[in-house]
């Protein structure tokens, strides 16, 4: 971590995952690596011209996965991320996480290209093979449960 509120957030963090986190405990056994070469072909940025810098396309996905299981609007999302410490830590992040019009340009931008489809089934096939199945939530609550 970079800093010294990085290290005070993941230490407060720690109390909560003597709690359970179930959240964090999937995402570390999902190969998030292996959506990278799908979700950066969505997207030629490899100019001069500059421009403001891109989030992590992992990060972006994972801010997806987090959307879709607690079903929260791209506002709602931008808020959660920032304000809940299991969240950063399930995207991997305490520095900078997304505002809600990136998250909606990224969700466009999924669904345009096609690649929404096959991320999503890959997404279910791991989570199949770790026999798990995902029960959507309100803001307060997402559960996976053994199949």
């Amino acid at each position: 971590m970079r800093n010294l509120t990085d290290f005070a957030i993941l230490q407060e963090y720690e109390r909560i995952k003597k709690l359970g986190d179930r959240l964090v405990e999937i995402g570390s056994r999902i190969n998030w690596e292996g959506f990278r070469p799908k979700l950066e072909a969505m997207f030629k940025n490899n100019t001069d011209r500059g421009g403001r810098p891109n989030l992590d396309v992992v990060v972006m996905l994972k801010s997806l996965v987090i959307q879709q299981l607690y079903n929260l609007s791209d506002e709602q999302l931008k808020h959660e991320l920032a304000d809940r410490i299991s969240f950063r830590v399930f995207l991997g992040t305490t520095e900078v996480v997304p505002d809600s019009t990136t998250i909606w340009k990224f969700g466009e931008r999924l669904a345009e290209t096609g690649a929404d489809k096959e991320v999503w089934a890959e997404m279910q096939r791991q989570l199949d093979t770790m026999n798990l199945k995902v029960q959507k939530g309100n803001h307060a609550r997402c559960h996976f449960h053994n199949i």
